[in-house]
């Protein structure tokens, strides 16, 4: 089957983890015997430079092009901008690679739009998956909004990232999604799997660093277990240089500097390796549509602390971590002084067990493969 992608953000050579998790979705996709293509367009603001012309990576099939939108949708105009790169898109894929049999947005914004417009040009079906919880606050009296609900409804597949937010979803644009998480690169499950260092607990959070990931809050909570007299580490994995200096004046602030270490930014290939070095993964987001950390440490053995947000309460399991309450303090502790003394024990045989029948390469393309020829079979063009 010929999948043309939309996602929303796409890896760049500038920024090469931004979106990283389609391209490796993708390559899923590709293992399992599909034909795959990607039209990334990036919106900008009119007065944003920007490369308005088509770009392309053959080797990779990807199209890349900027176009200039209406800040924040307040006023119409987006649509005719969108439709206009993306039948220029649509013509120059065909061209070189056949016209797809179906699309898959990535995000509404201007996934969604994009899907719809060379959906609708090459009379094929179209889908979306979202991930952004920031869709659920939008505006809804603003043409942007109004434009992408018509797409949303009009798609022939709606997916979320896990079910809690594919509810509110549904609630938002008036119409039914489906889950669909996105899988964990194999080579997170043929890594040696997590192995623990008697006495001593590691923990690991891996996040942008922003305020809502509560980096801040994990560390006063892991002061406690300090004060306690625990022997345990915190290692931190993510975020900007500035955020780094920010978390580490705040460990030396409260007195931890020295068992919290900011490793910054870690590369997908140097992923595993790291994480495997730790004991568990502590995440308590205010707000998550998914968190695929939780699914790469529980690929590789790692059990997991997770605040109950969307993707927290979907990503654990009871054979993988605990799940503690939004902003709860004292929970958060006690969680992670129930790993820290032994009394909570996850084995990482299982842990990776129940990741792999969640999260992998091949519960990915089965599913989407599935969804897929439904969305063709309605439309009476399912392949033989």
């Amino acid at each position: 089957m010929h999948v043309l992608w939309t996602p929303s953000w796409y890896p760049t050579l500038e920024f090469p983890l931004n979106g990283h998790f389609f391209a490796e979705a993708l390559e899923t996709l590709q293992k399992h015997g599909h034909e795959v293509g990607v039209y990334y367009l990036n919106p900008k603001s009119f007065w944003q430079q920007g490369n308005y012309y088509l770009q392309f990576d053959y080797n990779k099939r990807v199209l890349r092009q900027d176009v200039r939108t209406v800040p924040r949708g307040i006023l119409p105009g987006d649509y005719k901008l969108i439709k206009r790169h993306a039948i220029e898109a649509a013509q120059a894929y065909a061209k070189r690679w056949s016209k797809p049999d179906i699309i898959h947005a990535q995000s509404v914004f201007p996934g969604v739009l994009t899907a719809q417009v060379m959906a609708e040009y090459w009379n094929i079906p179209f889908g979306i998956t979202e991930h952004r919880g920031s869709t659920l606050e939008a505006n809804e009296k603003n043409p942007r909004f109004r434009a992408i609900k018509r797409a949303v409804q009009d798609a022939d597949f709606r997916l979320a990232v896990s079910p809690n937010f594919a509810a509110e979803l549904g609630e938002k644009y008036a119409t039914e999604f489906g889950v669909g998480t996105l899988p964990v690169p194999q080579m997170f499950y043929e890594y040696p799997l997590h192995e623990k260092v008697p006495g001593k607990t590691r923990f690991v959070h891996i996040s942008s660093l922003d305020r809502w990931k509560r980096v801040e809050e994990t560390i006063v909570a892991f002061k406690e277990l300090l004060n306690e007299g625990y022997d345990v580490s915190l290692d931190i994995i993510g975020g900007s240089e500035s955020r780094c200096e920010q978390v580490h004046a705040f460990a030396q602030q409260i007195g931890v500097a020295g068992a919290v270490n900011l490793l910054g930014q870690v590369s997908r290939d140097e992923l595993p390796q790291m994480l495997s070095t730790k004991d568990v993964l502590v995440l308590v987001s205010s707000s998550e549509t998914a968190g695929m950390v939780f699914a790469e440490a529980q690929a590789l053995g790692l059990p997991v602390i997770a605040s109950a947000s969307f993707g927290g309460a979907h990503m654990m399991q009871e054979e993988t971590g605990i799940l503690v309450p939004i902003d709860d303090h004292q929970a958060l502790v006690s969680a992670m002084r129930d790993f820290a003394s032994g009394s909570v024990i996850k084995e990482p045989e299982e842990v990776r067990r129940v990741a792999y029948e969640r999260f992998s390469g091949e519960a990915y393309a089965k599913l989407h493969t599935s969804i897929y020829q439904q969305a063709l079979s309605a439309r009476g063009e399912v392949e033989a």
